[in-house]
C-alpha cells in the first residue's frame, strides 16, 4: 500500500502501527478462519497525510487477498481524541516485542518475565530508539501481576513466539500480550499510543488500547468507500 501511494518520501517511513484483523475467528491446523461478514483493522499514525494516502491507496483496489481471504474495503472510522494522564492502564492489541531477531540466532525467542528489571530496561531501550521524549524522564512500568498469575496458574499463555519477516526473510520473535499500568510524561503516552510500544511497530507489533472503555467514546465516520455510497 505504501509503494502504491507513489510518494517516495514514505518509502522508508516506519512511524505507524496497526493491529491484526479483528473479527470472529477460529484456529485450525490449516490456519486462521474468519466467520465475520465485517472485519476491522486498527491503524495509527501521527502523520495525517500518510494515513490519507494509505486510505486512498487501499480504496483504489476492488479487493485485497490474503491467502484464501478476500477483503473488500468498506469504510474508515476515526477514534475519538484521548485525554491522557501521567498514569494510564493499557492492554495490548498486538504482541509487544522487545528483542531484535538475528539470522541463525534464536535469542529473540527468549522469555523475559514482565515483572523483571530486564523487561523494563529493554522497554526503555525500545522507546529511546524511536523518540527522545523520554530523555531525562523516569517511567514506571507495572504489569498486572494478578492477570499474569492467573494465566500462569491455569497453564495459559500471555507470551508466544510469532513470525516476523524482514526483506522476505522469516524470523521468530517472542511477543507478550497483557494489561499494564504506565506512569510517564503525557507527551510520551500520546506518542506510544499513536506509534506503538516496543520494536517493529510498522510490522503490526506493540499496538496499545485503553484497558477501560471511556463512556461516549464512539467512533465517527472518516471515509466511506464505494460500497457505502
Amino acid at each position: 500500500m505504501i509503494k502504491k501511494c507513489g510518494n517516495e518520501a514514505y518509502n522508508d517511513f516506519k512511524h505507524f502501527n496497526f493491529s491484526g484483523l479483528k473479527g470472529q475467528t477460529t484456529v485450525s491446523k490449516t490456519g486462521l478462519h474468519f466467520y465475520s461478514s465485517k472485519i476491522t483493522l486498527v491503524f495509527s499514525c501521527q502523520d495525517k497525510d500518510f494515513i490519507d494516502d494509505i486510505i486512498k491507496s487501499l480504496f483504489s483496489l476492488p479487493e485485497v487477498k490474503l491467502n484464501g481471504l478476500s477483503i473488500i474495503p468498506f469504510s474508515v472510522e476515526l477514534e475519538p481524541e484521548i485525554d491522557f494522564e501521567e498514569e494510564m492502564k493499557y492492554i495490548c492489541l498486538s504482541p509487544l516485542i522487545l528483542l531484535e531477531p538475528e539470522f541463525s540466532d534464536e535469542s529473540a525467542k527468549r522469555f523475559i518475565h514482565p515483572t523483571s528489571p530486564e523487561f523494563k530496561s529493554l522497554l526503555i531501550d525500545a522507546i529511546n530508539q524511536k523518540t527522545d521524549l523520554l530523555e531525562g524522564e523516569e517511567i514506571e512500568f507495572l504489569p498486572d501481576e494478578n492477570y499474569l498469575r492467573k494465566l500462569e496458574d491455569s497453564g495459559k499463555k500471555y507470551s508466544r513466539v510469532y513470525p516476523l519477516y524482514e526483506n522476505d526473510v522469516p524470523y521468530e520473535v517472542r511477543g507478550y500480550t497483557f494489561p499494564f499500568v504506565l506512569r510517564a510524561p503525557i507527551t510520551l503516552h500520546k506518542f506510544l499510543f499513536e506509534c506503538g510500544l516496543g520494536l517493529h511497530n510498522d510490522k503490526g507489533f506493540g499496538m496499545l488500547d485503553l484497558a477501560t472503555v471511556v463512556p461516549g467514546s464512539e467512533t465517527i465516520p472518516y471515509f466511506n468507500g464505494p460500497l457505502e455510497n
